[in-house]
């Protein structure tokens, strides 16, 4: 008797597209011209375009497919000649938002000094589009703009005495650095004499007997702005960075 055949599943045939960000769908990317022919009306860089803007102004929540086609005055289907989805949106958005950090430093410095003036650009931008930081994740440093400030990076470590893996960690590692203190300090304005004030006020009320330090040093401890914390960090980081390149064998500890 001859045994019966399993239905035939056309999904077992198809290729799961991979997720908007990682190295295989930026490679993809390369492979896909025919998707990306455009109507000579929209252009993908107007549509980035529009997504800032409705970023800067409106935030995350309002950045939908739907409100993007409002702001060109065009249909939703028009924007899926460009993108898939919302994800491969953000993704492209934000790797066009990061070409800040390849900006190379003026004047003739060493390489600490560079790091720190790069640093300061990019904490500055992102700042001036505190949605874009909203929306980092780590797929985003594999984008081209992304690349090229890592390629950035890796020329001033290696420069500087790094090795390669050790100048792609430092990298990593102050970038982190200054996405996590604009994360960290959204909505908040710590340099706001009203805010300083207000936290006085709430460091000195707080119980003594279980909070002593805080209650002790309320006056100096509302006067730290987030810049004050970044220039701490940054400095902190810089300094370790400077004892690597002469004990490389300390990250083995």
């Amino acid at each position: 008797m001859a045994s019966e055949l399993p239905p035939h599943d056309p999904r077992k045939n198809q290729r799961a597209e991979p997720r908007p960000g990682t190295a295989a769908w930026w490679l993809a990317q390369e492979n896909e011209p025919a998707r990306r022919r455009r109507r000579r009306s929209l252009t993908l860089d107007a549509v980035l375009d529009t997504a800032m803007a409705l970023l800067d102004t409106r935030g995350v929540a309002a950045l939908t497919m739907r409100n993007i086609a409002e702001g060109l005055g065009c249909t939703q289907a028009s924007l899926y000649r460009h993108v898939r989805n919302r994800e491969e949106l953000v993704t492209l958005l934000v790797d066009r938002a990061l070409s800040v950090a390849s900006s190379v430093p003026p004047g003739d410095t060493d390489w600490a000094e560079k790091a720190a003036w790069s640093a300061r650009l990019f904490r500055e931008h992102l700042l001036r589009h505190p949605g874009v930081a909203s929306l980092l994740r780590g797929t985003e440093r594999l984008g081209p703009n992304s690349l090229a400030g890592v390629q950035y990076s890796l020329e001033l470590f290696i420069g500087a005495g790094f090795s390669p893996r050790l100048a792609y960690a430092a990298a990593s590692s102050l970038a982190t650095f200054i996405i996590g203190s604009v994360n960290f300090n959204l909505g908040l304005d710590s340099s706001d004499p009203e805010e300083s004030r207000h936290r006085r006020l709430l460091y000195r009320s707080r119980d003594a007997a279980a909070l002593p330090l805080i209650v002790q040093h309320a006056d100096a401890l509302a006067e730290v702005s987030s810049d004050d914390e970044f220039e701490v960090g940054l400095k902190a980081l810089l300094t370790g960075f400077r004892a690597l390149i002469q004990n490389p064998d300390i990250t083995h500890d």
